[in-house]
């Protein structure tokens, strides 16, 4: 299948994984085959995604965000449940790190399978201070299914080669939960850009 894709999708996927070791994590997800996309304004689909205000700054602080980067991976309205629950995540942070050292917490997971349990943590470190772990990254298995899904965007729009606006597509109709809360945070829907983006290259044709 790659040998159908585009010299700047080739990239794109390249990119993905750049972007995945810039945050620091041990996967290839379909967040960062989107921030790769993003690299492409120029691009069809991603064109359309940066005239609906889409750009790699606001998906990489969300991206940061809902795979806890910075915190405890929960937000305010989680954190308020777990307080009426008796679970102060505050003290749980001091204990750990008390018992595991400073960043104990910090180590990042995998994101959830697909049936939403965790997976292994990883000892990966932003900024490539742990070298040991400069090795090729896997894609998740919603990564996979998104490039999956670009060969058969590219046959729906009966297009000989698979391009960024494949990719694009592939991320949008993955279903990826993860892309959702990514969207959601951004006020759009995964459904209406992806009908925007078809649009737009229609017009195109």
């Amino acid at each position: 299948m790659f040998e159908r894709f585009t010299r700047e999708a080739r990239a794109a996927v390249v990119g993905a994984q750049e972007e995945a070791r810039e945050l620091g994590h041990g996967w290839i997800g379909t967040e960062h085959l989107l921030l790769a996309v993003l690299r492409r304004p120029d691009e069809p689909g991603a064109a359309t995604l940066a005239r609906l205000g889409l750009d790699s700054e606001a998906v990489r602080a969300a991206s940061e965000r809902l795979t806890d980067r910075g915190g405890d991976g929960v937000d305010e309205t989680d954190a308020e449940v777990l307080r009426a629950l008796g679970i102060d995540l505050a003290e749980v942070r001091r204990r750990a790190e008390e018992t595991f050292g400073p960043g104990a917490l910090d180590r990042l997971t995998e994101p959830p399978d697909e049936r939403g349990g965790p997976r292994s943590v990883l000892p990966f470190r932003r900024g490539g201070r742990n070298r040991r772990h400069r090795r090729h990254l896997r894609f998740t298995p919603q990564a996979r299914k998104s490039l999956e899904l670009s060969l058969r965007e590219a046959l729906a729009l009966k297009d000989n080669h698979i391009g960024v606006e494949h990719l694009v597509l592939g991320v949008l109709r993955s279903g990826d939960r993860l892309v959702g809360e990514l969207f959601a945070r951004l006020g759009l829907d995964p459904k209406t850009v992806r009908a925007r983006v078809i649009a737009e290259l229609r017009r195109a044709a």
